[in-house]
Protein backbone atom coordinates (compact mmCIF):
# COMPACT_ATOMS: atom_id res chain seq x y z
CA UNK A 1 0.00 0.00 0.00
CA UNK A 2 2.48 2.40 0.54
CA UNK A 3 4.63 1.99 -2.39
CA UNK A 4 1.03 2.43 -4.42
CA UNK A 5 -0.22 5.40 -2.63
CA UNK A 6 2.91 7.49 -4.67
CA UNK A 7 2.52 5.41 -7.78
CA UNK A 8 -1.51 6.11 -8.10
CA UNK A 9 -0.61 10.32 -7.09
CA UNK A 10 1.96 10.18 -10.11
CA UNK A 11 -0.65 8.56 -12.40
CA UNK A 12 -3.18 11.10 -11.48
CA UNK A 13 -1.10 13.65 -11.83
CA UNK A 14 -0.45 12.72 -15.61
CA UNK A 15 -3.81 11.52 -16.24
CA UNK A 16 -6.85 12.48 -14.03
CA UNK A 17 -9.27 11.02 -13.25
CA UNK A 18 -12.61 12.69 -12.42
CA UNK A 19 -13.64 13.89 -8.60
CA UNK A 20 -16.10 11.09 -8.47
CA UNK A 21 -13.60 8.33 -9.50
CA UNK A 22 -10.75 9.37 -6.97
CA UNK A 23 -13.40 9.95 -4.41
CA UNK A 24 -14.17 6.29 -4.96
CA UNK A 25 -11.24 4.91 -5.13
CA UNK A 26 -9.78 7.11 -2.17
CA UNK A 27 -12.91 5.63 0.17
CA UNK A 28 -12.29 2.20 -0.85
CA UNK A 29 -8.22 2.30 -0.49
CA UNK A 30 -9.96 4.13 3.22
CA UNK A 31 -11.72 1.28 3.88
CA UNK A 32 -9.28 -1.89 3.76
CA UNK A 33 -6.78 0.15 5.75
CA UNK A 34 -9.68 0.70 8.12
CA UNK A 35 -9.90 -3.62 8.00
CA UNK A 36 -5.76 -3.66 7.79
CA UNK A 37 -6.52 -1.97 11.27
CA UNK A 38 -8.76 -4.44 12.85
CA UNK A 39 -9.07 -7.36 10.83
CA UNK A 40 -12.34 -7.78 8.59
CA UNK A 41 -14.28 -9.72 10.96
CA UNK A 42 -13.87 -7.31 13.79
CA UNK A 43 -14.27 -3.65 12.68
CA UNK A 44 -16.50 -2.31 15.40
CA UNK A 45 -18.80 -0.50 12.99
CA UNK A 46 -22.00 -1.62 15.28
CA UNK A 47 -20.59 0.33 18.21
CA UNK A 48 -19.50 3.30 15.91
CA UNK A 49 -22.91 3.28 14.46
CA UNK A 50 -25.16 2.30 17.95
CA UNK A 51 -26.57 -1.19 16.82
CA UNK A 52 -26.23 -4.09 19.08
CA UNK A 53 -23.71 -6.64 19.49
CA UNK A 54 -23.85 -10.03 18.09
CA UNK A 55 -24.26 -11.82 14.91
CA UNK A 56 -21.90 -11.99 12.45
CA UNK A 57 -19.64 -8.78 11.39
CA UNK A 58 -20.62 -7.78 8.08
CA UNK A 59 -17.95 -5.22 6.93
CA UNK A 60 -16.59 -7.62 4.94
CA UNK A 61 -19.70 -7.76 3.19
CA UNK A 62 -19.77 -4.03 2.87
CA UNK A 63 -16.57 -4.10 1.57
CA UNK A 64 -17.43 -6.68 -1.22
CA UNK A 65 -20.71 -4.76 -2.07
CA UNK A 66 -18.62 -1.67 -2.80
CA UNK A 67 -15.90 -3.08 -4.50
CA UNK A 68 -18.07 -3.76 -7.32
CA UNK A 69 -20.01 -0.20 -6.38
CA UNK A 70 -16.99 2.41 -5.96
CA UNK A 71 -14.31 0.84 -8.83
CA UNK A 72 -16.83 0.07 -11.78
CA UNK A 73 -17.25 3.48 -12.98
CA UNK A 74 -13.41 4.47 -12.24
CA UNK A 75 -12.61 1.60 -14.85
CA UNK A 76 -15.22 2.95 -16.93
CA UNK A 77 -13.40 5.91 -17.01
CA UNK A 78 -10.10 5.01 -17.57
CA UNK A 79 -11.22 2.38 -20.74
CA UNK A 80 -13.32 5.17 -22.24
CA UNK A 81 -10.73 8.10 -21.46
CA UNK A 82 -7.55 6.66 -22.24
CA UNK A 83 -8.04 3.87 -24.32
CA UNK A 84 -10.52 5.28 -26.36
CA UNK A 85 -13.28 2.62 -27.10
CA UNK A 86 -17.06 3.24 -26.67
CA UNK A 87 -18.62 3.82 -23.76
CA UNK A 88 -20.30 0.20 -24.38
CA UNK A 89 -17.21 -1.44 -24.62
CA UNK A 90 -16.00 0.42 -21.67
CA UNK A 91 -18.88 -0.67 -19.62
CA UNK A 92 -18.60 -4.34 -20.86
CA UNK A 93 -14.92 -4.27 -19.63
CA UNK A 94 -15.96 -3.05 -16.01
CA UNK A 95 -18.39 -5.59 -15.96
CA UNK A 96 -16.27 -8.06 -16.54
CA UNK A 97 -13.09 -6.87 -14.56
CA UNK A 98 -15.20 -6.70 -11.00
CA UNK A 99 -16.64 -10.15 -11.66
CA UNK A 100 -13.31 -11.62 -12.77
CA UNK A 101 -11.16 -10.03 -10.10
CA UNK A 102 -14.00 -10.86 -7.05
CA UNK A 103 -13.69 -14.36 -8.69
CA UNK A 104 -10.09 -15.00 -8.28
CA UNK A 105 -9.95 -13.34 -5.24
CA UNK A 106 -12.18 -15.88 -3.83
CA UNK A 107 -10.79 -18.62 -5.16
CA UNK A 108 -7.58 -17.29 -3.90
CA UNK A 109 -9.25 -17.69 -0.33
CA UNK A 110 -10.32 -21.02 -0.87
CA UNK A 111 -6.33 -21.84 -2.04
CA UNK A 112 -5.48 -20.53 1.50
CA UNK A 113 -8.15 -22.74 3.21
CA UNK A 114 -6.37 -25.66 1.70
CA UNK A 115 -2.80 -24.62 2.86
CA UNK A 116 -3.65 -22.88 6.59
CA UNK A 117 -4.71 -24.19 9.69
CA UNK A 118 -8.44 -24.00 10.21
CA UNK A 119 -8.36 -21.05 12.68
CA UNK A 120 -5.82 -18.84 10.75
CA UNK A 121 -7.81 -19.57 7.96
CA UNK A 122 -11.51 -18.27 9.82
CA UNK A 123 -9.27 -15.32 11.42
CA UNK A 124 -8.04 -14.64 7.71
CA UNK A 125 -11.12 -15.20 5.27
CA UNK A 126 -13.33 -13.98 7.95
CA UNK A 127 -16.03 -16.54 6.69
CA UNK A 128 -17.42 -16.74 10.54
CA UNK A 129 -18.85 -20.15 9.97
CA UNK A 130 -20.71 -19.15 6.91
CA UNK A 131 -20.22 -22.31 4.32
CA UNK A 132 -21.29 -20.05 1.08
CA UNK A 133 -19.04 -16.91 2.41
CA UNK A 134 -17.54 -16.88 -1.20
CA UNK A 135 -20.65 -16.86 -2.95
CA UNK A 136 -22.29 -14.46 -0.92
CA UNK A 137 -19.47 -11.93 -1.43
CA UNK A 138 -18.79 -12.09 -5.31
CA UNK A 139 -22.78 -11.83 -5.48
CA UNK A 140 -22.30 -8.57 -3.63
CA UNK A 141 -20.05 -7.61 -5.73
CA UNK A 142 -22.26 -8.12 -8.60
CA UNK A 143 -25.21 -6.13 -7.11
CA UNK A 144 -22.67 -3.23 -6.80
CA UNK A 145 -21.00 -3.47 -10.13
CA UNK A 146 -24.33 -3.45 -11.50
CA UNK A 147 -25.83 -0.71 -9.62
CA UNK A 148 -22.54 1.28 -10.47
CA UNK A 149 -23.94 0.53 -13.94
CA UNK A 150 -26.70 1.92 -14.09
CA UNK A 151 -25.73 6.01 -13.90
CA UNK A 152 -22.27 5.11 -15.64
CA UNK A 153 -24.65 4.29 -18.96
CA UNK A 154 -26.30 7.75 -19.05
CA UNK A 155 -23.93 9.70 -17.39
CA UNK A 156 -21.09 11.21 -18.71
CA UNK A 157 -17.73 10.98 -17.01
CA UNK A 158 -16.14 13.96 -16.56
Amino acid sequence: MALALPLFWWALARRPLSTLSVGAIALFIGLHLLAAHWSYSFVPYREWVGLAEGGRNHFDRLVHFLFGLLLTVPLVEVVERYLGLSRAVAMLFAFLAIQATSAVYEIFEWGLALTMAPDAVEAYNGQQGDIFDAQKDMGLALVGNLLALVPAAVRKIR
